[in-house]
């Protein structure tokens, strides 16, 4: 009798384990399902633009980008954020994203936190890694305007499990026009991937664990407006992942995604930077008017 209680016992006690194995099959159906469905929108991306499938929000504080060129098609809009589209690549349906935004933040600020490359961890939508090789010095192309040209090696973390980080090794070039005074009234920074045998040749080895993927042209243009009070800020862009088990539809979901996250997050952090430095002015001018004797 005692022997058949234990029995009892410790079959009661794997109960719950049978329970965790029948949740982990409706996890894995549901895995399955969303799978299955992005594959069916993938087949259909050619017949149907990505609006389509995702919801818009629309919002009278983002700014109008004129698209008449017909490069350039609107998407929709995030809080103050306004996101466009065009296709790269017909056959595959894979589209490069603009994000655009005004910012009530002086130009000087905004360029000053953009340019510091390890920090752009703090802001940038899945950036983990971000590193600056073989920087020129500015030169002038003519006129008021200086280029900057430098290697920029950045990691980034794919937010589906089992994927590997990607690792972008690309070029770097800055365009800027400044004014009499110093400040400037547009810079722009345009990447592209190296090749291979650019690649080889900056002795930079693949971080480990990564897969190299490929930017195919991304830039990053900032514009001074109002006398340098608000930064217009535009975004493109056009990257491979190298994921060919991923659909194309949930690619170009995770760079519209990453263009307007990383355009929030870059005007996130410049505000707090010019908060901070305005706590410091103030904290010195008391300290002039009021000295601390020790």
């Amino acid at each position: 009798m005692e022997e058949t209680k234990k029995y009892l016992h410790r079959h009661h006690h794997h109960a719950p384990f049978i329970q965790d194995l029948d949740l982990m099959n409706v996890i894995m159906f549901l895995w399955l399902s969303v799978a299955v469905i992005g594959l069916l929108m993938n087949s259909c991306v050619e017949h149907f633009h990505l609006e389509t499938w995702v919801p818009t929000f629309s919002s009278s504080f983002a700014p109008h980008t004129d698209s008449s060129d017909g490069v350039w098609t609107h998407l929709e809009s995030h809080g103050d954020v306004e996101l466009l589209y065009r296709t790269i690549i017909p056959t595959k349906g894979l589209h490069a994203h603009r994000a655009v935004a005004v910012a009530d933040i002086p130009m000087e600020t905004m360029l000053h936190v953009f340019r510091d490359t390890p920090n752009n961890v703090r802001w940038a939508k899945d950036l983990k890694e971000s590193e600056e090789f073989h920087k020129s010095g500015a030169h002038h192309k003519g006129g008021n305007t200086q280029t900057q040209t430098s290697v920029i090696r950045q990691r980034y973390n794919v937010p589906i499990p089992g994927f590997a980080d990607r690792e972008f090794l690309m070029n770097k070039k800055m365009t800027a026009v400044e004014n009499s005074d110093g400040t400037h009234s547009a810079v722009t920074y345009d990447f592209v991937s190296l090749n291979d045998e650019e690649s080889n040749n900056t002795n930079i080895e693949l971080c480990n664990g990564c897969v190299r993927a490929t930017n195919l042209g991304s830039k990053w243009t900032f514009t001074s407006l109002d006398d340098g009070t608000k930064t217009k800020i535009e975004v493109d862009v056009a990257v491979d992942p190298k994921t060919p088990s991923l659909s194309t539809f949930f690619i170009n979901l995770f760079q519209k995604r990453w263009s307007y996250a990383s355009v929030h997050g870059l005007m996130k952090e410049a505000r707090h930077h010019l908060h901070r430095d305005k706590d410091v002015l103030v904290a010195n001018t008391f300290f002039r008017v009021f000295p601390l004797k020790i």
